[in-house]
Order: C-alpha cells, then structure tokens, then sequence
C-alpha cells in the first residue's frame, strides 16, 4: 500500500492551490476531470502526439485528478498512465483486426434497452456510459463512442418490469460505465426498486470508484444508502498495487462498516501487470485491507483493446505461482469470457499427472509427485 503524503498534489503545480477538502471531495474530483489529452501536457512529455490525439478522436479520454496523480510522470512504463493515456494501437488494424465492438453481444442479448440477460439466474444492468476515468482496457469500449450520458427514468423502469416479470433471475449486476458515478437520489432509486423484488437475493455494484475516485466513499449519504440495503456487494477493479493507497485503505473501511463485502476483479493486461511478482503484490495488498481477490480476467477480444493481450497461459503460469506462496484467500479465479455471449469458463492449472485403475499421481505445487491411492 502507498502512503501518500499529507497535500502531497500541491508539489504537482497545477494543483498547488487545491485545499484538502477540495482534493477529498468526491465531486471536485469529477467536476475537475482531465477531458482533453492536450491537458496532459501539463504532467507529461507527449511523445507521439498527433497518433494520441488521432486515437482520442475516436476513443476519448478522461482521468480524475487523483488517479493521474498516483502515476510517475517520470516514467514512461507507468502502469497508471498506461491505463489513461490513448495509443494508436487502439485504432490500428494491425494490433485489433480480431477484436470486436460487441464481443460478448451485450447489446444483442438485450430485452430491453440497457439490460443484458445472458445467464439464466442473473442479469446486467447498465445505469449509465459515463465513467469518471475512461480505462484504455475497458470491455465496453463502444460507449467510448456514444454521448455520456446516464439512462432515462423510462429506460430504468423498463429493466426494473423485465426483472419483476421473470422470477429466475436472483442477481443483478449494476454496472456501466461507472454508476457510482450518478447522484446518490439516483443510485438509491436504482438499489431500491431492485431490493424490493422479491425473488432478487443478490445486487452487485461493479465500480471503479475506489480505485479512481476513492473519496466517494467519504460521502456519509452514499454509505447510508448501503447500510439500508442488505443484498449489496461491491465489485472493484485494481489492475496494480500502486492503485492502493491509505485513501483505498480509509475507503474500504467505510465500505465494510455498512456491511458491504468488497471484492475485486484484475485484468491481465501486457506491459501492466502480466508479472508474477507484480500480481502477488497486489493480490497481497487487496487482502491487507480487506478486498478479497475475485476474478483475473484473460483480456477481452475489444475493439480497441486487443493489444493488452498477452499469451492465454501468461495466467495459468501466474496460478502456478501464486499456489503455494499466497494462502486461498489471495488467489483469485482465472478466467475468460468467451465470445458469442456464450459466458466465462475458469482457466485453471493442471495438477493431476496421471489417473490410474488403483491411484491419480498429484503434483503439488512445488512439482513433487504424490500418490493418491483410489
């Protein structure tokens, strides 16, 4: 975890005014959202600039003030600026001749506008295309192309009678873009009409948030909102330890006192986290305050995101790793999803040599050979 310093964005000079309770106020933060790449130029040599600003054109771009600050301006391997800063690759064929807008068929699989229902007991809610830091890996690229804006009370009505109407459905994934980024009246309005049916057991809120925007659970009237909902889980999303500060840390305090459990998902991404020591770290530091590891993600084949993929058994090789050094806790699933909306399915590292009449021959995970008599 990263202990920032007390003010420490004064030393950046474009924020060398900014008070603390500016700074920790979830509102400033996006209020005061970096739009334009051209404002980049404030922190960082642009180097190729006329291939960024092509890029932006098509999949723009957008960062809160803290999560550009946590980068090393210095560096021009930074794992947070790899996340924000655009890249012709995006847009070049070469690099995404195989990927898809829709890989998943979100947008197909759709019975209502907003609404994905790809497996039978859960469905995906989109509350909104907007996100307060537009992630260069994002799945859901395509709204990098749409109007920011969030659905119509029309649009939410509509999910929330397709949910009613069907009783198998017992989970309900919030997502987006980035819905914590809407008004509290709005989030409620959301959790609340989705608590009150019946057969729902289950609301996720899948969140950047805390990653980029922790102090929006500093917000009093947001935690309320979930310590009056018993159904709710936070799903996050840190890619690499240095996303973890003492705001993360002060943040999921907040989160857990409402009796909302935190869980993360991480996305394999090359020349981010594709590093066995860099994914122990962070699988280390989430449990330090108390985020418990969920899923790593095999990237998506998106349009405009091909070129984060690294080599499938990059993640089986990190498992391989990880048993044994991290307790069950800390290891996540790996997985994939496949195209066609046709779901996830686990990666997962063989440990059975050999299966015989009388015994299976086990490796462990320091590849010693164990005999399992049957």
């Amino acid at each position: 975890m990263r202990i920032l310093e007390e003010n420490y964005w004064q030393n950046i000079n474009i924020w060398k005014d900014v008070k603390k309770e500016d700074w920790e106020n979830w509102k400033w933060q996006i209020k005061n959202r970096l739009k334009e790449v051209k404002e980049l130029e404030n922190f960082i040599n642009l180097k190729n600039k006329e291939d960024i600003l092509r890029t932006e054109e098509i999949f723009h771009f957008g960062t809160t003030p803290y999560y550009l600050s946590l980068a090393n301006f210095e560096d021009k391997d930074d794992p947070i600026l790899k996340q924000i800063v655009p890249d012709i690759k995006e847009i070049d064929e070469n690099y995404q001749k195989y990927a898809l807008l829709d890989p998943f068929l979100e947008d197909i699989k759709s019975p209502v506008n907003g609404l994905t229902h790809r497996y039978p007991d859960r469905v995906l809610f989109r509350a909104t295309n907007f996100c307060s830091v537009y992630c260069r890996h994002c799945m859901r690229k395509r709204i990098f192309l749409e109007d920011e804006r969030a659905r119509t009370k029309e649009e939410y009505e509509a999910m929330f009678k397709y949910i009613r109407e069907n009783k198998n459905i017992k989970e309900v994934l919030i997502s987006g873009g980035d819905p914590l980024t809407l008004p509290n009246q709005k989030i409620e309005y959301i959790i609340k009409n989705l608590s009150e049916i019946e057969h729902i057991d289950i609301i996720r809120i899948g969140s950047r948030e805390l990653v980029v925007n922790p102090f929006r659970f500093f917000d009093e009237e947001l935690l309320e909102i979930f310590d009056r909902y018993d159904k709710l889980w936070l799903i996050t999303h840190f890619n690499h330890p240095n996303e973890i500060t003492n705001y993360t840390k002060i943040a999921v305090k907040n989160i857990l006192k409402t009796g909302t459990p935190v869980l993360n998902q991480t996305v394999l991404l090359k020349g981010i986290n594709d590093d066995k020591y860099i994914i122990e770290k962070l699988m280390r530091d989430l449990l330090k305050i108390k985020i418990k590891p969920y899923y790593l993600f095999y990237c998506d084949p998106t349009k405009g995101v091909y070129h984060f993929r690294t080599d499938i058994f990059k993640g089986v090789e990190i498992l391989e790793y990880l048993r044994g050094r991290l307790s069950g806790l800390g290891i996540p699933t790996y997985a994939i999803d496949l195209k066609g909306g046709l779901g996830k399915v686990p990666i997962i590292p063989n440990y059975i040599v050999s299966i015989e009449s009388d015994k299976i021959i086990f490796r462990n995970y320091e590849n010693k050979l164990v005999e399992l008599e049957i």
